[in-house]
């Protein structure tokens, strides 16, 4: 196989080369390195050539025409990560699946080969030793948190109901064919939830998300936007209304409001005792992601008819796709830390 990195940045600077430097010291270097800018102002790295788009056009754009000026399997970047030096070797060997007559182990559970989404483990840059995810577990009302955040690295380790309900942007090799068959993702997504829309068509179409622990990725979270600023939860509630029309059952959708009432009450409670997703989230950034929200219920005729699009190839019915969310949902314990 080939690994094609693409690395989308808007800011530039010291994390961006680091990520370039980790990818020159790959035991298993990738095949082609492309640093797609969306800013006129930021130089390229020395050591990677770049796609200069002069303007920012949003993540969803960005990685999808950094994807299309190569020619490996895919494996995208945010510009705020680090690799392991196994890292692209551990990936190589979950993508191309056990050698005859060998078994695979719990560290690359693959499909087909050549076929799916393939997940690194992704760890805190912080260095407290701590995980930041193995992929994204869901709500049924199309939100995500991440699968393990704030646990030690082996928090997933016990778990034996598979691999996660969506994977994150921030690392994540793609078979080629799979993203060509999938499209990309939906540029109208510009930042935030296009890897929520993506894993939700995916998981409409029955393709797997391989947890590949072994592949160690280390992530500033936060790094570029913020953890909780206005305009990310904004545009994060609006984008999970938008692929929750696209892609959740019709049952998931009747039933969203009250999921999502519950998500918030949980939310808070968890943050009245400083833990969770809403800890830490001002009065600002609260109202934005309620106007979000709005946002995406106006948009909710365009999404349906996006849907009805779509379902000419799904493989997953109503009852398959609420299983599906089931075994990759979203976990107390990860979503109390």
């Amino acid at each position: 196989m080939r690994i094609a990195a693409v690395i989308v940045t808007h800011a530039g600077g010291r994390l961006l080369a680091e990520c370039i430097a980790s990818l020159a010291a790959q035991t298993r270097p990738p095949d082609e390195v492309l640093v797609v800018v969306s800013r006129d102002d930021v130089l390229p790295v020395e050591g990677a050539p770049a796609l200069q788009l002069r303007a920012n056009v949003g993540y969803a754009r960005a990685a999808n025409a950094g994807i299309a000026a190569t020619s490996g399997e895919p494996l995208l970047l945010n510009d705020d990560t680090r690799l392991d030096p196994g890292c692209l070797a551990a990936l190589a060997a979950a993508f191309e699946g056990p050698s005859e007559g060998a078994s695979v182990g719990a560290s690359a559970r693959a499909g087909p080969r050549g076929a799916g989404v393939y997940q690194p483990r992704i760890v805190l840059a912080d260095g407290s030793g701590r995980l930041d995810n193995l992929g994204h577990g869901l709500f049924p009302d199309g939100a995500v948190w991440a699968r393990g955040r704030n646990g030690p690295l082996d928090a997933l380790a016990d778990r034996s109901s598979g691999g996660p309900g969506g994977f994150s942007g921030a690392a994540v090799l793609f078979a080629r064919a799979t993203w060509d068959a999938l499209g990309g993702f939906d540029a109208r997504f510009g930042s935030f939830g296009e890897d929520v829309d993506l894993s939700l068509r995916l998981l409409r179409r029955g393709i797997a998300i391989t947890p590949v622990p072994d592949a160690v990725v280390h992530h500033h979270l936060g790094a570029t936007w913020g953890r909780a600023s206005a305009e990310k939860l904004h545009a994060i509630e609006r984008n999970r209304v938008r692929a929750a029309v696209r892609s959740l059952p019709l049952t998931a959708l009747l039933s969203m409001p009250a999921w999502t009432a519950g998500r918030y009450a949980l939310y808070a409670a968890l943050a009245a005792r400083g833990r969770g997703p809403g800890d830490g989230v001002g009065s600002e950034a609260r109202r934005a992601a309620i106007a979000g929200l709005a946002a995406g219920v106006r948009d909710a005729p365009t999404w349906w008819q996006a849907r009805r699009e779509d379902r000419r190839s799904w493989t997953r019915g109503e009852f398959a796709t609420w299983r599906a969310l089931w075994a990759g949902r979203a976990r107390w314990e990860d979503v109390g830390r």
